[in-house]
């Protein structure tokens, strides 16, 4: 391995008297990927965070190149080489490709934008990476699949020709071919001497592509070394304590009564219905249309933009759906709504300070399974969930689909989008799969594999219409 670039040294970070980070040191070598790997409020977007210059250490230390490195702002960061690729892509949706790929590099002479000059260097961006052939620089970024998006934060890191690339579960919401797309274009960076530390809940990608790891828990490192020495077992120990739960697969069942029916498609009383598709293939807009015809209550991948108020509380957000309940004559009782709240916390082992902790505060997975809080206490007889476990750690993937299961068996219908076709095989009853705009027509589980599911989205075989 090659010598540190980067290197902390007993980093600690404390909000609001809870320890985020406790005395965290960890090192990233030239052209290495280096995976944080930790359950849901570990501590690994906040030991990111400092890195890139958001959050300011409390005590500890940072070296960079040698160098004493103390960034105030992610600008400082970006200045001094470290680059940040965040879970939600920070896009301008009203701007160009080229344009969002040389934001806060801007090439201008006497404050006027040289357009060309820019598509230009967006065009070698793109190149340079593996993905002009997939990303066109003219384009409007609102027209971009959450896949591309990431590609265009990658270009952009590149454009600042970082020594340090951060990445935070930069492929959550991408399905196998995206992620493929998205990770030979970090290698690329890496073969050409960056260091590159990989948050990341999946095993396998991280396997794929990472050297070594570093595993947190409570804020605090518990294992560091080579991936090789480290089965998926020691892996998980680490990061919970315990050995995960295998995600078992739905047994066969019955259902007769159907819940809602639109064209060809229909869904029956306690059945959970499998989309799968390649990201842009059309599943998130087709959900969103099916929660207007039939008035489900839905999850959104789109935590942020769609998800939830995030400067409010957690107690507020959960309960936003259904505060009529939560008291009477127009006044809401506070103490309803923290009930509710430490119902589901001990249920999906929420970790927060408390009900009315701000969400904005909380990990992505956190904020994941505040979500699916949500549309379960509303007791909506059909619940459409986009990217289910999307952010969710190994250990609360299973919980995740327990939950899930229980409110299929308690009557509940569900549909689940997903880009994790062993997600989908091993929770759902049955699978269709997205093509183009169209959904295929579902078949039973049993007769699906991970090989069919993949060749069917990236191909079509077999997708008739089911609008």
């Amino acid at each position: 391995m090659n010598s540190p670039i980067f290197r902390l040294t007993g980093i600690s970070k404390t909000f609001s008297g809870v320890h985020a980070l406790r005395k965290v040191d960890l090192d990233l070598a030239a052209g290495e990927i280096h995976a944080i790997l930790g359950e849901n409020g570990a501590g690994k977007s906040t030991l990111l965070r400092i890195m890139a210059g958001a959050e300011i250490l409390d005590a500890g230390s940072m070296q960079l190149s040698g160098k004493n490195y103390f960034p105030r702002s992610p600008r400082a960061a970006r200045t001094a080489g470290v680059c940040v690729v965040h879970q939600e892509p920070a896009i301008a949706e009203h701007q160009t490709v080229a344009d969002n790929i040389n934001l806060g590099c801007e090439i201008s002479s006497f404050g006027i934008i040289d357009r060309a000059g820019q598509l230009r260097k967006a065009r070698e961006a793109l190149k340079a990476i593996g993905a002009e052939a997939i990303v066109d620089p003219t384009a409007l970024a609102s027209s971009l699949t959450s896949g591309t998006r990431q590609l265009v934060e990658i270009a952009r890191a590149f454009v600042t020709q970082p020594s340090v690339l951060l990445l935070d579960e930069p492929t959550s919401s991408l399905g196998r071919v995206e992620a493929d797309q998205l990770w030979d274009a970090v290698r690329t960076m890496a073969k050409s001497g960056v260091a590159v530390a990989l948050v990341s809940h999946r095993l396998d990608e991280v396997r794929r592509v990472a050297n070594r790891a570093t595993i947190l828990r409570d804020g605090a490192v518990v294992e560091s070394g080579e991936l090789s020495m480290l089965d998926d077992d020691a892996l998980v120990r680490a990061m919970s304590g315990s050995v995960a739960k295998d995600l078992k697969a739905r047994s066969a069942r019955t259902h007769e009564k159907i819940c809602f029916q639109a064209g060809s498609f229909e869904i029956r009383r306690g059945e959970i219905i499998g989309i799968g598709g390649l990201v842009g293939s059309g599943r998130s807009r087709w959900l969103r249309e099916l929660a207007l015809k039939s008035c489900a209550a839905r999850v959104s991948e789109d935590r942020r933009g769609e998800g939830f108020a995030q400067s409010l509380s957690i107690a507020e957000n959960l309960t936003l759906p259904f505060l009529s309940r939560m008291g009477r004559w127009g006044i809401v009782r506070s103490n309803e709504q923290a009930c509710v709240v430490n119902k589901w916390r001990e249920t999906l082992s929420i970790k927060c300070t408390g009900p009315w902790q701000r969400i904005g505060d909380l990990s992505g997975g956190n904020q994941q399974k505040i979500a699916i809080a949500r549309v379960l206490e509303q007791g909506t007889a059909l619940i459409l969930i986009d990217e289910p476990t999307r952010g969710i750690d190994v250990s609360a993937k299973a919980a995740i689909h327990e939950i899930l299961r229980h409110a299929a068996d308690d009557g509940h219908s569900i549909v689940v989008v997903s880009s994790d076709t062993r997600e989908l095989l091993a929770l759902c009853d049955r699978i269709a799969v997205m093509w183009r705009g169209s959904l295929g027509v579902s078949k039973a589980t049993n007769e699906w594999t991970e090989h069919s599911i993949v060749d069917t989205a990236l191909r079509g075989a077999g997708v008739e219409s089911a609008a």
